[in-house]
């Protein structure tokens, strides 16, 4: 990392752990030759935010979540965004949801899904078909929903705004977009201490 910090003139970083990295790697000597800065992510708060009843797309949202669900109605909704890539540990997530689900009493489980969205198949990732397969062995109590690809940003916000809560359990990540797209629809998050998250 060094060789690769000290060949660059500015090093912009998407999060204030890995600015201060850029400084400890580099030194301080090093450092203060370069253009060291933590640039914030933005995101577009007219695509982000809760829908509420009142709001004119709320009948769309309601649609849209009846063909996304196929007209099942749940209590629950755990959402999932990001690629289907190794370092995402989506196997990881899949598992933790089995236990999750395994736990609740029968009629409770019926009402929970788990819906992804990303790639069932990612050549740099996992099967998820065969991992849904190994774990769940068609059993319906576990609700798995993969959602559409290629949804543009209004329909994303309808994704979080069906969802109680988002996910991101990644082993390295700089940021976390999907986690702050969640917060800003008014969801929890859940997330492990990496990086930006």
């Amino acid at each position: 990392m060094l060789f690769r910090s000290e060949s660059c003139d500015a090093l912009l970083a998407i999060s204030k752990q890995t600015e201060n990295l850029n400084h400890c790697v580099l030194g301080p000597e090093l450092a203060d030759e370069k253009v060291i800065k933590y640039v914030p992510h933005g995101i577009n708060e007219k695509f982000f935010f809760p829908i509420t009843k009142e709001h004119p797309e709320y009948l769309a949202l309601q649609e849209f979540k009846k063909q996304i669900f196929e007209g099942k109605e749940y209590e629950f909704v755990l959402l999932y965004n990001a690629r289907n890539i190794r370092r995402k540990c989506v196997p990881d997530l899949m598992l933790a949801w089995k236990i999750f689900v395994d736990e609740l009493p029968e009629e409770k489980a019926k009402k929970c899904a788990f819906m992804l969205h990303t790639h069932v198949v990612d050549e740099n990732g996992t099967d998820l078909g065969v991992v849904c397969d190994y774990l769940f062995d068609s059993n319906p109590k576990y609700n798995i929903v993969f959602t559409p690809p290629g949804l543009g940003p209004e329909q994303m916000s309808w994704l979080y705004n069906m969802s109680d809560t988002q996910i991101l359990l990644t082993s390295n990540e700089g940021w976390g977009l999907s986690l702050t797209e969640a917060i800003l629809v008014g969801n929890p998050i859940i997330a492990n201490v990496t990086g930006g998250m």
